[in-house]
This record gives structure tokens, sequence and C-alpha cells, in this order.
């Protein structure tokens, strides 16, 4: 028997209706037959008056069932109503991003999956892309504005894409667009274009009049052949990843060279994963010069990997995916470990010595709360306990001040030194740098390679160390090649100084405290000469 059409969505009421509803309607028959053949049984014959009581009986009898069954069945029909659209709000809500209502990875990965089974002789494209800079508005803004930015973004998206095309949020401040029935590459170029522009042209608005300018980067990867939404998507990931290194704010179109650096980026990550393991990361040291006697005050600890086929790699061809995969905070955790056993040798085997340890710290680092648990675990106890250096660029200090201040100021209570990297590169200002807990800057090596040959800077130079003397901040400058700069920072009474022409970094230590001394008339004094018991 069919259904009722309108509740075809709610069978439990339907099967009420469908089972009791004829049989409430016969029924006052079978009761007149059963009253019959009784009377024929025992009486000898029904008589009409009988015969008529019980039709009006049974009649009565049927309209009862039929109303208790049509109630029970209208309450069915709610509750089945209730249930489906509890059932509709929790696949909606497994399926689309609470915030901004796209959907969320698992739709976008099972649309893009039937997009590639069902595609013809059109291609299909992913659009891969994330902000830059994003995390810099949830440390400086809070996550409140952050939300609203992520909002807007979404918004965007879906006016600037075609309507057929499907929009998702992955998580964070990454976002996809699959984009189906592509005649060609230039399409989706398009498309990714639109995407940057609709984001970037225009600032954001929060608060009370406050804007935010707000740039995306976008990878793009067409599928022709290909049937693998992850191999697409790994491949939109790693033209973003290209997207990023090219400059940010801008679309890039996946090719088999970026597969080939993907592919190297895999391994490599694999590898960095190992080295830390099977102890293959290595530290060289490059003393630092104290300009008014010429003795070594200290040295940077710089990070190499002793790699077993591609031998010994550059911290620029490793630490950027180190910092992009998150195994940075596990190497900068050896790198401080490492760091103290030195100074604690240094200082049970040194006499009277002053030495200190210099080391780089990453945005990750940073951000996590286990750098304090780092620099505690293996702290030693007396002289040495206060002999290290944490290196944070400038940049860095800028974009994570919130977050850096509170990081870095624990690290000073700890006895830990402060020092600005690349000081003058960045967009830090006197106002800005005077709430900071720092003990040093250390000269951006850009300004130093002008000493001698370019006036302004030079200017900048002793501009940088007037306004660190009037904070009561040391003043390092850093990548000092030529005599002529060398001269020129003593002239300008800058503190310490490094770089190849002072010495070059050494997997030995020993080959840095025991570097011969400066001679004048660079120095006017004779250096203090390092005394090992």
């Amino acid at each position: 028997m069919s259904r009722w059409p309108w509740s075809a969505r709610h069978q439990a009421g339907d099967d009420v209706r469908t089972r009791v509803a004829p049989w409430a309607v016969f029924s006052p028959f079978v009761v007149v037959g059963v009253v019959a053949l009784w009377q024929v049984a025992y009486s000898g014959g029904p008589t009409l008056d009988v015969l008529v009581a019980a039709l009006v009986g049974g009649v009565f009898s049927a309209a009862l069932l039929l109303l208790l069954a049509l109630q029970s069945a209208d309450r069915l029909d709610m509750e089945g109503r209730h249930r489906q659209d509890a059932l509709d709000a929790a696949l909606r809500q497994a399926l689309h991003d609470p915030l901004t209502d796209l959907g969320n990875r698992q739709l976008f990965t099972d649309r893009l999956q039937h997009a590639l089974a069902r595609r013809s002789s059109k291609a299909c494209a992913v659009l891969y892309l994330d902000l830059d800079g994003f995390k810099t508005v949830n440390d400086t803004h809070g996550h409140a504005v952050g939300d609203v930015v992520l909002v807007e973004v979404s918004h965007r998206l879906r006016a600037a894409v075609r309507p057929e095309d499907t929009v998702a949020r992955f998580g964070g401040d990454e976002f996809a667009v699959l984009c189906e029935d592509l005649t060609d590459e230039l399409n989706a170029s398009r498309i990714a274009e639109r995407v940057v522009n609709s984001i970037a042209d225009r600032p954001i608005e929060f608060g009370e009049g406050k804007k935010l300018n707000i740039t995306p980067s976008v990878g793009i990867a067409l599928a022709h052949d290909e049937a693998d939404a992850s191999k697409l998507l790994r491949r939109a990931d790693a033209a973003l990843y290209r997207a990023k290194e090219s400059g940010k704010a801008r679309s890039e179109l996946f090719d088999e060279r970026m597969q080939a650096q993907a592919v190297d980026r895999l391994q490599t990550e694999d590898d960095l994963a190992l080295a830390l393991a099977e102890g293959q990361l290595r530290l060289h040291y490059q003393p630092i010069i104290d300009l008014r006697d010429g003795h070594v005050q200290g040295v940077e600890a710089l990070l190499r990997w002793q790699h077993p086929r591609r031998g010994l790699l550059q911290p620029a061809d490793f630490v950027p995916l180190a910092e992009r995969s998150g195994l940075i905070v596990d190497i900068g955790k050896w790198v401080i470990d490492q760091a103290w056993r030195t100074l604690e040798h240094w200082y049970a085997t040194i006499e009277d010595c002053h030495l200190t340890i210099a080391v780089n710290v990453s945005r990750r680092q940073l951000a996590n709360a286990e750098l304090l648990d780092a620099v505690a675990a293996t702290q030693p106890t007396g002289p040495a306990g206060n002999a290290l250096l944490v290196e944070v660029s400038e940049e860095l200090l800028v974009a994570d001040a919130n977050a850096g201040f509170s990081t870095l100021h624990a690290l000073r209570m700890m006895g830990v030194r402060v020092a600005v990297d690349d000081f003058g590169a960045g967009v830090s200002s006197l106002a800005h740098l005077q709430t900071m807990p720092i003990d040093h800057v250390k000269v951006d090596r850009h300004f130093i390679a002008g000493l001698g040959r370019h006036r302004q800077d030079e200017a900048v130079v002793a501009g940088i160390i007037g306004m660190a003397k009037n904070m009561g901040v040391g003043v390092v400058a850093e990548g000092v090649e030529s005599s002529d700069q060398l001269a020129a920072l003593k002239r300008l009474g800058c503190d310490s100084a490094q770089g190849f022409l002072l010495g070059r970094p050494s997997p030995d230590v020993r080959d840095v405290i025991d570097l011969p001394a400066l001679e004048s008339p660079v120095l006017e004094q004779r250096p203090r000469p390092v005394v090992v018991r």
C-alpha cells in the first residue's frame, strides 16, 4: 500500500495511518457480521434492531479508534520531524564550519572526490589559500577580531568565485575552493586573481572605525588525468608554499618543478625528524669580540646539519622547513641543552670566565609555552646559569609583541639575557623597544656592509648606537668583513662585533676562545688572553 505522499519522510506516522485506518473503516461491518452469526447460532436468526445497534456501536468504536490512531500518527510525525531536523543539524555541523558556515575539510574532500570521478574532458582545480600574517592579528588584536576577519574573508570568497564553486574552511586561516568544468588553467588563474583582489583590495573593518589590511596567498592545482583528491590537495599546498616564498599576496600554479621540490621537502622533513634522534645536528661557534679591548666576550651558536648524504647543511637549507613542520621546537630544546652544557664546562675549566653563548629563537619557539621549560630543564647553577643570551629577530619581536613580552620577561627573571637580532631592518620604534626586556641589540648586517662606503649607513649605525646607549642597552655589530667596517664601528663607539674578519664559525669551540688578539690601531688596548686550566 502506498504511503501518504505529504508525510513520506515520517514513516512511523504513515504506518499507523495505512494500517489502522482501513481496519477502523471496516470494523463496524465486522461487528455486525459477528453479531449476526451469534444470533443465528443461538437465537435462530438476526433481528433488525440488534443489527442496527451493533452497527451503531461498531461505528462509534471505529470512530474512536480512528481518532486515537490519527492523534498517535500526528505525534509520531512531529517526533519524526524533530529527529530529522536534529539529524540534519548534526549532519550540517559535521560538514560545515560553525564560524563561517562554509563547508569543512570533510565536505570539500567528498565533493572533490565526486568531481574527479565524474569529470569529462574539462578540468577541475583546487585553490588552496591562507592569510598572510594572520597570527599577528590574533596576537595583537585578540581572537575575537581574528574571527571577524575570518567571517569577512569567507563572505568575500563566496562573492569572488562562481556560484557553482565550493568554498570551504579547513581550519585556522586556511581556505580551499573547488572549481569544476574549467576549460584550461587560465580560468583557474583568473578565479585565483579575483580571490586575491577581493581580500587585498580593501581593508577589513572592526571595532570603532579600525581597519586591517589583509592579503592572501593562493596555490592552484589542476586535475586532468589524476583521480586522487589527496594528491591534488598536496599539490595545491605545494603551490601555496611557493606563493609564500615568492613574496605573498599572490597566486602560484603548481608545476612539475614544484612536485620535485615538494617531494624533496617531504624527504628532508623525514630526514630531519631522524637527525635529532641520530645525533646529526651540530653547533658551530662564531666569536663575538669586545671592541673596547679585543677579547672574546662570547660566541653565537649556529646550527648545522651533518646530513648523511648531502653533507653539511646550512640553516637556510632546513630551518624554514623545521619551522613550518613544528620540528623547530624540539630542535630548539636540543640547542639550548647543548649551550647550557658548554657553558657549564667553560665555567668549570676557565679561570675567571665571563663568556656567553647566544642562541637564536624562532617564532614557534617564542610562541610555545615549552620554551621556558626547555631553558629551566638543564640550566646550571652559579655564574654559568646567567651566561645564556637568547636572540630574537626584530621582525618577530614586533609581530608577536604581546606573547613575546611575557616570555622574554620570564627569561630575564631566570637569568637569561635577551638580544634583538637584525636590528634596523624591521619597524620597531624607540618607544616600543623601551618597553621590551632586552639587554643588547645586534645591528643588521645590511647597514654594516655599507660602512666606509655609504654615509647613510654610517648615520643609521651611529643613530642605533646612540639610541642604545641612552637606553642602557649594549650594541653588537654583525657581519663585519673588512678592516674599514671595524674601524668605523670603533670610531662610532660600538660595543662588540662579529663577522668573518673577526672569526669564522667553527665546530671546535677551542678554535674560538683561543683566537689571537686583535691588533692596533683599530683597538687601543691589548686583549686579555683566555686562561685555561
